[in-house]
């Protein structure tokens, strides 16, 4: 798993930062488009902990899920926000996005500011949830995918 990171300059405010894979063979294997939204809450932002019997078991990750046919990007964030948390949310501005070879699949990971609109957060796709500074984000084993995410969110702020 080789991810080499890649940084483009975007509209006049924010970076883009795309993650790509150093190519490892010539298989195709099925590349997934998953979103991800990154929960601003009286200045937290929300981590989720995956189960520990799932894939990346016990990792954290900015929450989310795939993009389904038809679906627009933010569409989806919000559908897979409401599904496996039970809030609604807006889809603000684009982080970053990175690609990830886990070996039987390619995911594309899109990140998203997002924004709590309303509801009670309730875990059904993840064993813990975490609301967490900024600055502490980087004190969680998070999924290998999200990191270029968490640059990108410290790189907004910082602006």
């Amino acid at each position: 798993m080789t991810l080499v990171l890649a940084a483009a300059a975007r509209s006049s405010s924010s970076a883009v930062v795309s993650s790509v894979l150093a190519p490892t063979s010539n298989k195709q294997k099925p590349v997934i488009l998953v979103v991800a939204g990154v929960i601003e809450k009286q200045g937290r932002f929300l981590l989720t902990q995956r189960f520990d019997h799932a894939s990346q078991g016990g990792l954290w990750e900015f929450p989310g899920g795939k993009v389904e046919a038809g679906e627009s990007e933010a569409q989806a964030l919000e559908r897979e926000l409401f599904e496996e948390l039970a809030i609604e949310t807006t889809t603000g501005a684009f982080l970053a996005d990175s690609v990830f070879d886990y070996g039987d699949k390619v995911i594309h990971l899109k990140g998203y500011l997002t924004h709590w609109v309303s509801g009670e957060l309730v875990l059904h796709s993840h064993q813990d949830a975490k609301w967490v500074e900024q600055g502490e984000i980087n004190r969680y084993s998070l999924c290998p995918a999200d990191y270029p995410i968490v640059d990108a969110l410290v790189r907004h702020f910082r602006q």
